[in-house]
């Protein structure tokens, strides 16, 4: 069932590459005291996604002014008062000029005409999409979690004179938390629109398919092959190396086996959009007396790997010119080559995985975020498309706190800034999600990906406030404390840090654990306090991994700490390492 909450006050528009907007001369009145003129006109040729856009909004606006309005199409006799639903015939037939060409797959319009309001985008999602931009921020409805919704009950339901258009500045949404990819629905209202969410026809499908999704040495080169042909493995020091490594990229019958592996998955996933050619997540790359040569040459042994992957995407390119060859800048590969220079359908995914995250990447005066800058400010100008896999909890413990929501907005626009058109932002996608303040990071997360210039500090107080209730304040209040020390005393975090840190000290988490007793005295009822509960396990989960308690007080908080887990449905203590797993090693 889900939970309803009055609407919350005035909301602020949204800033995309394009926005125009006239100022208010006259509202439109969709219904008024339970009643309505106006109709959902759709084209007769509608898509999935325009259909269900209209089936939303039907919705929604019952919910909201108890009206049902009628969806009819646009073949029909025309009617003086209408919400025009994507390219239809009586929109055309305003003469607005409106060019689809110019909002992609995901940009929206929102206009008003006389007594018409239009609500248009491009195809598969822009519609949808312009659906849920009225819904959110000119109706006050808002979606926390799949299981906490805000649908405000209105006298009147008014639409101001709008003019308005908006194209996302990332074509590809991700964010890989569990709480975001359990509910396709929940994800499409967010306008993400990523590989993970099963995503159907009705919400536009996916922006990116992969196939596979990363680390595809090991299916394109299985490792099987070593005994016959120990060539096609990389030679370090001197050996052909096998297990979990990388390959030779400079022997041609490597070139040929991968290219003919890749024709074959382009044909059994005729759905994929990209291909995975990437390197195995591990270093061990081959330094074979060509491949070093054209490494040492260009500056960087992504030489080797971009001059692979050319060749693949080229021989791709003209039987299947939808189709992008994906690759990785990660660790070994991050620094770009001097000269070579991808393919126009290759997509480069930088990844942030070195990076201090309590601070924003561009400010942050670690050598690691130096490093990252610099290579992203060189790849901007030679990448074709530019993605970023971006990492947002500690991975190593994924109940620990860690204090990365300074850095969140800056970073989001620190992409973009540099040319990122696909952004995946990696978090807890463990099976039961609920990482320390998982639901809260994969809801700013997911609102920043849609507009990297949001109000996020609106957004976390919206959702403190119908997450957890009265006790909203103190959990305000927790964050703050959490995150204080890594701002006034320049401590960094990164997401494999143990809970030994100087951020996670005694005093700190002793203040943290009096806060939330506070919280959860203020819960008004046992949904709320369970909420506080689950969000002090990071407390507790610090106290037990450090040994800061012991003997029968020891037993006693392990044991408090898994009731709440399970009862959370928590399933995974780290990326690696399951909750069940973990409990035996500390003794339950």
């Amino acid at each position: 069932m889900k939970t309803k909450f009055n609407s919350f006050g005035s909301l602020l528009g949204l800033l995309f590459l394009d926005l125009v907007c006239h100022p208010i001369l006259a509202d439109l009145v969709i219904t008024e005291k339970g009643q309505s003129k106006y109709r959902i006109v759709i084209s007769a040729q509608a898509i999935p996604s325009e259909r269900y856009a209209a089936e939303e909004l039907q919705s929604y606006v019952q919910q909201i002014g108890g009206v049902k309005l009628p969806i009819v199409i646009d073949q029909e006799p025309t009617s003086a008062q209408e919400i025009l639903l994507g390219d239809n015939a009586r929109l055309r037939k305003l003469g607005l000029g409106i060019d689809f060409t110019k909002l992609g797959t995901d940009g929206v319009v929102l206009r008003t005409h006389r007594d018409h309001f239009i609500i248009a985008g491009g195809k598969p999602r822009g519609t949808l999409n312009g659906v849920y931009t009225l819904l959110e921020e000119k109706l006050g409805v808002r979606w926390f979690t799949p299981e906490v919704e805000v649908v405000p009950k209105r006298e009147s339901i008014k639409v101001p004179e709008l003019n308005e258009t908006r194209v996302p500045a990332l074509q590809y949404r991700e964010v890989f938390w569990t709480e975001i990819m359990r509910n396709a629905d929940f994800a499409a209202r967010h306008r993400l629109n990523g590989q993970h969410y099963k995503l159907a026809e009705k919400h536009g499908g996916r922006a990116a398919v992969y196939f596979p999704f990363v680390h595809s040495f090991d299916l394109l080169i299985p490792r099987d092959l070593y005994k016959d042909h120990p060539e096609y493995f990389p030679l370090i020091n001197g050996q052909r190396a096998t297990g979990y490594v990388q390959r030779c990229l400079s022997n041609p019958d490597v070139l040929k086996l991968a290219t003919d592996r890749v024709r074959q998955w382009i044909k059994e996933h005729p759905d994929a959009t990209i291909i995975s050619v990437s390197q195995n997540d591990t270093g061990k790359w081959c330094q074979c007396e060509l491949c070093k040569a054209l490494d040492d040459a260009e500056g960087s042994p992504a030489a080797s790997m971009i001059r692979f992957v050319n060749a693949i995407a080229e021989a791709m390119e003209k039987d299947y010119p939808n189709v992008h060859i994906d690759t990785l800048a990660y660790q070994y590969t991050r620094k770009p080559p001097k000269t070579l220079r991808p393919r126009k359908n290759v997509i480069v995914r930088l990844c942030s995985i070195e990076c201090c995250f309590a601070h924003p990447l561009e400010r942050c005066p670690s050598a690691e975020n130096q490093r990252f800058r610099d290579d992203i400010v060189a790849w901007e100008p030679i990448a074709p498309a530019l993605y970023v896999w971006d990492y947002t909890p500690n991975f190593a413990h994924y109940q620990q706190p860690f204090p990365n929501f300074d850095s969140l907005q800056a970073n989001v626009r620190f992409f973009t800034q540099h040319g990122v058109k696909g952004l995946f932002e990696q978090g807890n996608y463990s099976s039961g999600g609920n990482g320390e303040m998982g639901p809260l990071r994969a809801y700013v997360l997911a609102k920043l990906l849609w507009n990297p210039e949001t109000d996020v500090r609106r957004h976390a107080e919206e959702f403190l406030q119908a997450y957890y209730g009265k006790a909203a304040w103190r959990l305000h209040d927790y964050l703050e404390h959490m995150h204080r020390s890594v701002r006034e005393k320049g401590y960094h975090a990164h997401i494999f840090e143990a809970p030994t840190m100087p951020y996670l000290s005694s005093e700190i988490m002793e203040e943290a654990e009096r806060i939330l007793n506070e919280a959860e005295d203020l819960g008004e009822d046992e949904t709320i306090r369970f909420r506080v509960q689950v969000a002090r396990l990071p407390v507790w989960y610090v106290k037990l991994a450090t040994k800061r308690v012991v003997g029968d007080q020891r037993t006693e908080l392990l044991q408090k700490f898994l009731a709440v887990a399970r009862k959370a449905g928590i399933s995974n203590i780290s990326e690696s390492k399951t909750l069940d797993a973990w409990a035996k090693q500390m003794g339950q």
